[in-house]
């Protein structure tokens, strides 16, 4: 009898303790969320959708969900640290670069929210961005899972624009002013509203007036001049990526030039000693000067180049203005037009602060110089990957007709659920 009264104590006990957590966690559960009262039927229904933090940017600029308990998976593709954090609420821990994190909102009302990277003077760089709380069961993202269904319309809208109207187009050929025999040119950098793509305007950093900067061609041997006139609320400066020039004309403040202030100007000359495929940008502030368009390309030709019918130049880049092939992104993105038979040369050069894979569907790339090097043995490639500071060189033999996709097969960078966007352009063949 003593032993059947200890066990009926024992069992007491235990459903009382079980009760007891289950009211802890009840409790727990509707007081500890940040967004408002959570119950077991809203954790349930929890909605999850992806953030990308990149430098310096967040996508998508908007999100949309249902109202109810709201988890980001957060990823962070950038080069540098970054986190992200509610207006007024919690924040993920700071992520390494390739880094992931969740941000657990909680329960949110309709209406919309302002996430951002919390890290000093990312936000104000562009790092921010919107979260769209729409009613209970009548948002696209809870329809999915907390996944934003694809739109067919959008998608083929895209398509149909491309290649659309903007206002403005970078790297446009520079001719020199002659000062005896030195070819100079005058860059002049200054904030203007770049239109990134129809009806998109984004405020970028520009050597006159472009995204990317004029392209400056010369031969190898000639003597160069560049007088860079500063209209930028802050200082900059312009470093000659590739070319090999003397140290003082190197474009590094404080080791080889003094700071570029505010309505001040600055000359480099030097002559050119290396031929290939190079670069100008700004050294100061990279991070976010570089991203927001100050860059060009340096092009030297020595008398060896291959022939071809086009010889294009590539610039990718991400950050403030979004994923861009030459300052713009698709669909105003500007298609190769070529036609069967032609040999197409295609100057790869990566000014942004991510690798960019770049795959042209339907024929190969034959791989012919790095950093401005012929190689020794170039051969063939279906996706040329470009590093951040790369330029390569690759010669399309064009032998299929139709148009042909050509994007960054870093896929966030090139489609999304309202269809193509940013990295993507097209090789059209005719006969």
């Amino acid at each position: 009898m003593k032993l059947i009264a200890v066990m009926g104590a024992i069992l007491g006990f235990s459903a009382l303790l079980i009760a007891t957590l289950a009211l802890s966690q009840s409790s727990s559960a509707e007081s500890g969320s940040p967004g408002g009262q959570a119950t077991a039927a809203t954790a349930a229904a929890m909605q999850h959708a992806s953030i990308e933090l990149g430098d310096i940017f967040i996508k998508p600029a908007e999100t949309h969900v249902s109202a109810g308990h709201v988890m980001l998976d957060v990823r962070n593709t950038g080069g540098i640290q970054h986190d992200l954090a509610l207006e007024d609420g919690p924040a993920t821990p700071l992520l390494d670069a390739g880094a992931t994190g969740a941000l657990d909102l909680g329960v949110l009302e309709p209406g919309t929210y302002t996430v951002f990277c919390s890290v000093p003077g990312h936000r104000e760089a562009g790092m921010v961005a919107s979260l769209v709380v729409g009613e209970a069961g009548t948002d696209a993202g809870a329809a999915a899972g907390g996944r934003m269904l694809h739109s067919d319309e959008d998608y083929m809208a895209g398509v149909a624009a491309f290649p659309a109207e903007t206002e403005g187009l970078g790297g446009q050929p520079m001719t020199p002013v002659m000062d005896g025999d030195v070819k100079v040119f005058e860059l002049t950098a200054q904030e203007i509203e770049w239109e990134v793509s129809p009806g998109e305007f984004r405020t970028a950093m520009a050597y006159n007036g472009q995204v990317p900067g004029p392209a400056i061609r010369v031969q190898l041997g000639d003597r160069v001049r560049v007088v860079l006139h500063n209209e930028l609320p802050e200082s900059t400066a312009i470093h000659y990526h590739g070319l090999i020039v003397p140290n003082e004309q190197d474009g590094v403040p404080g080791l080889t030039q003094p700071l570029v202030l505010p309505g001040e100007s600055y000359t480099y000359e030097f002559t050119v000693v290396n031929s290939g495929s190079h670069m100008y940008h700004s050294h100061m502030n990279g991070s976010v000067q570089i991203p927001m368009g100050l860059l060009g390309a340096f092009i030297v030709e020595d008398g060896t180049e291959v022939e071809v019918d086009q010889d294009i130049t590539m610039i990718l880049n991400d950050g403030p203005l979004g994923y861009t092939i030459n300052g713009k992104g698709f669909p105003a993105t500007q298609p190769i037009v070529a036609n069967i038979g032609d040999r197409v040369r295609i100057r790869y050069m990566n000014e942004g602060l991510q690798i960019h894979p770049m795959h042209l569907h339907g024929m190969p790339q034959m791989v012919i110089a790095k950093d401005g090097y012929p190689l020794p043995q170039p051969h063939l490639e279906d996706t040329v990957t470009v590093a951040p500071g790369e330029r390569i060189d690759v010669i399309v033999e064009v032998t299929e007709l139709g148009a042909w996709a050509y994007h960054c097969h870093i896929l966030s960078h090139a489609e999304g659920p309202n269809g193509m966007f940013g990295m993507v352009t097209a090789m059209i063949v005719n006969p």
